[in-house]
């Protein structure tokens, strides 16, 4: 069973989210998210065939959108290195 999150919308909806992964990053080379949670969802939606995701941080004792866009840069940093990361485990097998 996959964890779930109920997440307050804007508007004020919540909305019970299905995770995807969360992680904490310590490396140095991303400071703007080092040390803060960031929060993989499944919108349950698809986009030309393809799983549409939602990446937030948490600002302030709640999950918010990440509108910084060095912030963002270094999550998808992130991201890319935990599937390069988990290819090359799998190649080792």
């Amino acid at each position: 069973m996959k964890e779930k999150v109920i997440l307050n919308r804007p508007n004020g909806e919540k909305n019970e989210c299905e995770v995807i992964c969360h992680f904490i990053s310590v490396d140095d080379s991303h400071p703007n998210i080092k040390n803060i949670p960031i929060l993989v969802i499944d919108k349950k939606e698809m986009n030309n065939g393809n799983q549409v995701l939602e990446f937030y941080w948490e600002k302030n004792g709640s999950y918010q959108n990440i509108n910084d866009d060095i912030a963002w840069g270094e999550v998808k940093a992130v991201i890319i290195d935990i599937i390069r990361a988990n290819f090359e485990m799998v190649g080792a097998i």
